[in-house]
């Protein structure tokens, strides 16, 4: 492997360790590092796979329930936010190929940067996970996550409101990372069984890397209090946040129409 891909490597087990830790991250920040190397249909491509084993090894962090305890726990409890979050993971890949994606990281960055200042106020927004916001904050990560591969932070912010545990919010999150997941895999399929040998090597590299990272990630994480595990997820929804309006800005300055051609 050439040191650029060592880097990559490295920068993806650092993704990975953010992601044990918070339960989110990898997808976008793994995604940004490789696409300054391969366009960004292949790098989205690449971390597919890496990202269903980390979401399926993040499914097993609840120490009271077995792996499929935890599913069937959770599917039954917030199989509203699962099934819109899906169903908005297809409708956000048909915007992303209809419009400027300038536009949708606009207003992601925007609303994220509102939601983070939010809660730094006394009394900021509270919701409940019922039935109709589940489908509500579903249908808009998934839009958010199909068009922008950015559903993490726009469910991360519907979690939080909730007020759930660090322990739920980690399971909940990557349940929807999966179902999300699955959508690109199968649209996305048949630019993955055409990488070359140098690229399914990259992409071995990075499942290992990550399962490294994420592991670690995950040890930590159990010794973080509920105050300090949402006080970093803030602060990655702030640098994520900034991040996105700032690549918003760089595409827009290159076309501001509204529509793709």
């Amino acid at each position: 492997m050439s040191q650029a891909e060592w880097i990559v490597l490295c920068l993806c087990a650092l993704a990975a360790l953010l992601h044990g830790l918070s339960g989110f991250g990898f997808p976008m920040l793994s995604t940004a590092v490789l696409s300054t190397q391969y366009s960004l249909n292949l790098a989205v491509t690449l971390v597919i796979l890496p990202c269903l084993m980390l979401n399926l090894l993040m499914l097993n962090s609840d120490s009271e329930h077995s792996l499929l305890q935890s599913i069937r726990h959770y599917l039954k409890l917030y199989w509203p936010l699962i099934l819109s979050s899906l169903l908005g993971s297809l409708l956000g890949v048909q915007l992303l190929l209809w419009l400027n994606e300038g536009y949708l990281k606009l207003l992601l960055g925007l609303v994220i940067l509102f939601y983070v200042l939010d809660q730094l106020r006394d009394k900021s927004f509270k919701t409940s996970p019922h039935v109709i916001s589940m489908l509500c904050f579903g249908l808009l990560a998934g839009v958010i996550g199909g068009a922008t591969n950015a559903m993490a932070p726009f469910l991360m912010m519907y979690l939080l409101s909730c007020q759930l545990s660090k322990t739920d919010i980690v399971i909940i999150s990557n349940l929807n990372f999966i179902a999300s997941k699955l959508i690109q895999l199968l649209l996305l399929f048949p630019i993955l069984v055409q990488i070359n040998p140098q690229q399914q090597s990259l992409l071995l590299g990075i499942t290992i890397f990550a399962l490294f990272g994420v592991w670690i990630g995950s040890k930590i994480r159990h010794r973080l209090s509920q105050h300090h595990f949402k006080l970093l997820i803030l602060s990655l929804l702030m640098v994520l946040g900034v991040e996105t309006l700032w690549q918003s800005v760089g595409l827009l300055q290159h076309s501001n129409n509204l529509f793709l051609p």
